[in-house]
């Protein structure tokens, strides 16, 4: 009987199940599920869509800031970025010269190259100018004083990292200028000591190499040479030169008179002069020299290197690296007369000096 009745309601819920009104039943909550799944997974694809719409104008916005600011302050994001930009590449500046010092502790001066005496040269008096700039601004809210003052007194305040090509053209022939006005007064110290030279070879020598400056021409190398010995004792010799004359050799290479053992800073400058001559001469010479490099050798030598064509600048640097090989440290002096004995009548030199003059 047990056995009778399980089968029996076995059968009434199997009908009951497939009956075609519980089929449908089913069915249609099953298609509810799905539309309820599909209304949910619409509105979380639709606030997917508008968070990353919104993201992506966020990134552009960010990396287009700089141009929105560009646009709205012109000059305040001039000032910001020749900042920057100027001090990462004075930072890269300052590797270098770090570098060069311990390669000078290791190897000594004569190991660096040219590019490597020029940076330390120029270096020192850089990290001077610049490290009260960078101190005052890295203090909170200072930037609102340093950068307005930086862009109005970049000379004064900046190094040549932070100057456009312009401006570092212009700041060149004012410092240029600033020397070639002590040029005259060197040539009369000069000029003066011509009668104090006892041998008559020597001071016959001397007085055509003074005679061709006076007339506005140049001696030649070999006429400059003959009179080596006078600078390496009486009268010109750093050991002999009087104060005056000590004064003006310092303002012709851009040095102060405030310091103190001048001739012995100038004899530190002759021999510096000397090493970079001897590193261009080992690089292969003038001829290999980059045209930034050779101007500002040029420069540095005492000619004004504007309008100056490549040969000739090649040209004036090959009579100076021909005196600098044969002067030693007894006779330095003479090298560092020869800004006046090789560039004192110089055409480019009298056009800066003068030209503003005839205006």
């Amino acid at each position: 009987m047990f056995r009778i009745a399980t089968r029996a309601l076995c059968r009434k819920n199997l009908s009951l199940s497939l009956s075609p009104s519980s089929s449908t039943t089913f069915q249609k909550r099953h298609a509810e599920d799905e539309k309820s799944n599909l209304s949910n997974d619409g509105k979380k694809s639709r606030v997917n869509s508008i968070k990353k719409y919104w993201l992506f104008r966020y990134v552009d916005y960010v990396k287009n800031y700089d141009q929105v600011l560009e646009k709205n302050f012109p000059k305040t994001m001039h000032v910001y970025r020749v900042f920057s930009v100027g001090t990462k590449v004075f930072y890269e500046d300052l590797k270098r010269y770090i570098k060069v010092r311990k390669k000078i502790k290791q190897c000594g001066m004569r190991a660096l190259t040219r590019e490597e005496l020029q940076l330390m040269f120029t270096m020192p008096k850089d990290l001077m100018k610049i490290s009260p700039v960078l101190l005052i601004s890295a203090i909170p809210f200072t930037n609102y004083i340093i950068f307005p003052l930086v862009f109005y007194f970049p000379h004064l305040l900046l190094t040549s990292h932070y100057w456009s090509i312009e401006d570092k053209l212009k700041f060149m022939l004012k410092e240029h200028k600033k020397k070639l006005l002590y040029n005259k007064p060197l040539f009369r110290c000069l000029q003066k000591q011509v009668s104090s030279v006892k041998d008559a070879r020597l001071k016959g020598e001397l007085q055509n190499v003074v005679a061709c400056l006076g007339s506005g021409t140049h001696p030649t190398v070999n006429s400059i040479l003959s009179c080596k010995v006078l600078f390496s004792g009486p009268p010109y010799s750093l050991s002999c030169i009087k104060r005056r004359h000590v004064k003006m050799l310092l303002k012709i290479h851009g040095m102060s008179t405030l310091g103190l053992w001048n001739k012995r800073r100038l004899l530190k400058r002759g021999l510096l002069v000397k090493q970079m001559d001897e590193a261009i001469q080992k690089e292969g010479g003038v001829t290999k020299l980059p045209y930034d490099a050779l101007r500002w050798a040029v420069s540095f030598r005492g000619v004004n290197p504007v309008n100056m064509s490549d040969e000739s600048m090649q040209n004036w640097l090959g009579k100076w690296l021909a005196i600098s090989s044969q002067v030693d440290e007894c006779s330095i002096s003479l090298l560092l007369h020869s800004p006046i004995l090789l560039a004192y009548n110089y055409e480019t030199n009298w056009t800066l000096l003068y030209h503003d003059k005839k205006k």
